[in-house]
């Protein structure tokens, strides 16, 4: 259950991330709809933001919450001996 939320939320902020390069890709190849070059501008550093943002939410999951393989097969042996 554990591996499936921290999957879950993973998979998550993965799409999130997508979604910002996306609208960072669309400004950078077709800015018709921002007014002036300072909007175009603005918006994709708010795009980066985000991305950096959800970067380190990645990071964080990754490194403090993620479980090796080996660890993970370590504590499932675990369990069947203590049964």
């Amino acid at each position: 259950m554990r591996d499936m939320i921290l999957n879950a939320i993973k998979t998550k902020m993965i799409g999130q991330m997508n979604a910002h390069i996306a609208n960072a890709e669309v400004m950078l190849s077709n800015p018709v709809g921002a007014r002036d070059r300072a909007t175009v501008v603005d918006t994709i550093e708010k795009e980066i933001e985000e991305l950096q943002n959800l970067n380190g939410k990645l990071n964080i999951l990754t490194k403090y919450f993620e479980r090796s393989n080996e660890n993970a097969i370590e504590e499932q042996k675990a369990k069947s001996k203590s049964k």
